[in-house]
């Protein structure tokens, strides 16, 4: 099993990662206007493969930001003012769960937290439990979850637990980060009834960082309407009306929108079934390796990443002395995320990565070790 050809993997870090030659030339071709045929053209073009990508008919934005900044888009158009009592609800298991809670605080809305302890992930019955004590006066305007969380490789049954919140609470709109799992992971917009869903660039779209997409239902522009103090840049609205003319409200990225178009190409002549089977067959690999070399996954099987995983660090390994060693083959892996940090260490396996990558990391890693 390998991936698309292209050059050695050097970043095995959970994003940004390695992204292939025609990608990257792609942003040197000469500039176009960003309200000119040519960028609509692209914009078009863009707008049909991401929609598949996403596996929905719903539209799907894409702005100039990190994927953080639809964190703040999904509070700032889906949630009430705590004036009328509306509040959202965070689903917890992660660091990236913790932002997207801190982000719903500085926005000025009434904020629940339920958490799980890292390396673990939501069962359905906790979250339909946590829903309808959260939703008992009908105001529980959100949920929002993180599917892949990239500080602990937990992979989350996005699909089951969407369907818990729907029993519990129909009205309750479903937001999804799927920053580091689009492309990677099986993720189903339509199918799982998300509302929105939300992705960037740099992770397992192998693409230059740079650019925040999602995806938004009908139901999420019916709740913005609602809304008041949405802003601008990230007005769900606003995105929405210049949607329907074919462009975006302010400059994109035209740069990185084009290197999107080559990659969407790529992913699309994968299959994406295909290309959700050679990431599992990476995270399998990667989890049988590490074990033979004495470190042992953090995360159970059943909820493993198929994009990142994070391994114990049970033989002490100074993981700052294990990169210089890997930067003599250029490659580098990632540290534990912060509570983590030197506790475990991360190994991102995405985008268009192959065993054959893989081989060559766990080899320098055995030299290292020895």
């Amino acid at each position: 099993m390998t991936a698309n050809p292209i050059k050695p993997a050097r970043l095995f870090i959970p994003g940004p990662v390695d992204v292939p030659e025609d990608a990257q030339m792609a942003q040197l071709t000469p500039m176009i206007g960003h309200r000119s045929q040519d960028m609509d053209d692209l914009f078009a073009s863009v707008q049909g493969k991401i929609r598949d990508v996403f596996c929905t008919r719903d539209r799907v934005y894409l702005l100039a930001s990190s994927g953080t900044g639809l964190h703040e888009a999904c509070i700032r158009n889906g949630v009430r003012s705590p004036a009328t009592g509306a509040r959202v609800l965070f689903l917890i298991c992660g660091a990236f769960g913790q932002r997207w809670h801190d982000v719903g605080v500085g926005c000025g809305k009434t904020a629940i937290k339920v958490e799980k302890p890292w390396f673990q992930a939501f069962r359905p019955e906790e979250v339909r439990q946590a829903v309808a004590e959260a939703n008992q006066d009908g105001n529980l305007d959100a949920v929002c979850m993180v599917h892949n969380e990239t500080s602990t490789g937990v992979l989350q049954p996005v699909g089951e637990l969407a369907d818990a919140i729907r029993r519990a609470a129909p009205q309750t709109l479903i937001f999804v980060d799927a920053v580091s799992s689009l492309a990677g992971a099986e993720v189903r917009m339509d199918d799982w009834d998300l509302d929105v869903c939300l992705t960037s660039s740099q992770k397992a779209l192998a693409t230059p960082p740079g650019l925040a997409l999602a995806a938004v239902s009908d139901r999420t522009l019916e709740r913005a309407a609602q809304v008041e103090g949405r802003g601008w840049y990230f007005d769900f609205l606003n995105l929405e009306s210049y949607l329907l003319r074919g462009t975006t409200p302010a400059t994109p990225a035209v740069s990185t929108v084009q290197a999107l178009d080559v990659q969407l190409d790529r992913i699309l002549a994968e299959g994406l079934a295909n290309r959700w089977a050679r990431h599992i067959t990476l995270r399998d690999y990667t989890r049988d390796v590490a074990c033979t070399l004495g470190f042992a996954p953090c995360v159970p099987m059943a909820c493993a990443s198929p994009t990142v995983t994070t391994l114990r660090n049970a033989r002490q390994v100074d993981v700052g002395k294990l990169n210089a060693h890997l930067a003599r083959d250029d490659m580098e892996l990632a540290n534990g995320y912060g509570q983590e940090k030197g506790k475990s260490m991360r190994i991102g396996h995405m985008g268009e990565m192959g065993i054959q990558d893989l081989e060559r990391l766990f080899g320098a890693i055995r030299v290292f070790l020895a």
